[in-house]
């Protein structure tokens, strides 16, 4: 009850702020209780971060069914996008509202780099209806309108595969994809800004999709965050987690996919497509012992860093979904572990320890 009502609070304040930086709150209040954190310290993670935020606006009604669409992107409609959406879980339930618009939502599921979507999974994990509709109401204002070409040629410059780094590492010597990354910019503007509208369309086609395309993306975003450990491809991790948890509401599944490939694609460029170290690397990484997650996950609940906590949720759901233990590795390395600090007892209940209270049982 306590999560709820946190929750509750968290919706009084804009999911965006100071020019459009994300508001991280309600999904690490999400992941906090998930990870077994005492409810004293989801709360107080809750006071601390608030503080920050800008107000919410009042939700708007110049939106309908009829013109949903129109306004795509545009990031004072929030308000309208608001209204609508909650005004459809009212009368859809939020799992319908899902179904029924997360097609025509896909293509922009990259916007705010990920974090829409990555609060629209969260308000699944929490069956919190409120969060899924404040998540649409987001990922449609944000909305990121990735290039297409109406003129593809019959034939690609380069050959086709099913094996996304085997594309992403192509991308490496082809000529014209050349970026200067802007660390002041935010993430999904820089994402549009390397997309170049001629070759992205031809790059994003050469990846052919199947009904495992969706795993090889997530082992694809695992291997990225591990070459390049950075901020921004820290939520290639997080926001394939979102894309596996709202694909089940994917009336097709593959055309989610290309979806997600087209936006992780995009994310690769825009960071000037960095070395991905190969699966046989990773697994000799994770070949030696590793900290136990009864370990991580403690560390996790201590740091007051959002994407720090979210990135270890994430990174143990994955691992539990058949990830296998490089999640293990990024998410021990991302809290410091080994050799990482001593955490306080005060922050963690014993639920930490199990962590299995809400995710299927996992040895690796």
């Amino acid at each position: 009850m306590l999560l709820k009502s946190l929750l509750a609070k968290t919706r009084h304040y804009h999911p965006s702020y100071h020019g459009g930086l994300s508001n991280h709150c309600p999904m690490t209040l999400i992941a906090l209780e998930r990870l077994g954190a005492t409810p004293q310290r989801v709360e107080s993670f809750a006071q601390a971060y608030v503080k920050k935020l800008d107000p919410a606006p009042l939700p708007g009604e110049a939106i309908d069914a009829e013109n949903w669409r129109e306004r795509l992107g545009e990031e004072g409609a929030y308000p309208d996008y608001l209204g609508f959406f909650r005004r459809e879980v009212g009368r859809l339930n939020a799992r319908a509202t899902l179904r029924a618009y997360l097609p025509e939502l896909a293509p922009g599921l990259g916007a705010a780099a990920f974090h829409p979507i990555i609060r629209t999974a969260f308000g699944v994990i929490a069956d919190d209806a409120e969060e899924i509709a404040v998540g649409l109401a987001y990922w449609a204002s944000r909305y990121l309108a990735l290039p297409e070409r109406a003129d593809m040629p019959t034939e690609l410059p380069f050959s086709s595969s099913d094996d996304p780094l085997q594309i992403l590492k192509k991308t490496r010597t082809w000529p014209g994809l050349e970026f200067e990354p802007d660390a002041d910019a935010l993430i999904d503007r820089e994402m549009l800004r390397a997309a170049d509208p001629t070759l992205f369309p031809l790059l994003a086609a050469a990846f052919e999709i199947d009904d495992l395309t969706l795993d090889r993306l997530r082992q694809a975003a695992a291997l990225l965050f591990l070459g390049a450990n950075d901020f921004n491809s820290l939520h290639a991790v997080t926001g394939l987690h979102a894309a596996r948890i709202l694909s089940d509401f994917a009336s097709d599944r593959r055309a989610f996919a290309r979806e997600v490939w087209r936006a992780l694609l995009s994310l690769y460029l825009s960071l000037d497509r960095p070395e991905i170290p190969m699966p046989a690397h990773a697994a000799e990484l994770t070949a030696e012992e590793l900290p136990d997650w009864n370990a991580i996950l403690p560390a996790a609940v201590a740091s007051d860093d959002e994407h720090v906590i979210k990135l270890v949720f994430s990174c143990l759901a994955e691992s539990r979904a058949g990830g296998g233990r490089l999640y293990r590795y990024l998410a021990a390395r991302k809290v410091g572990l080994p050799g990482g600090a001593e955490v306080g007892d005060e922050m963690v209940s014993d639920a930490s320890l199990q962590a299995a209270d809400h995710l299927p049982a996992a040895t690796s």
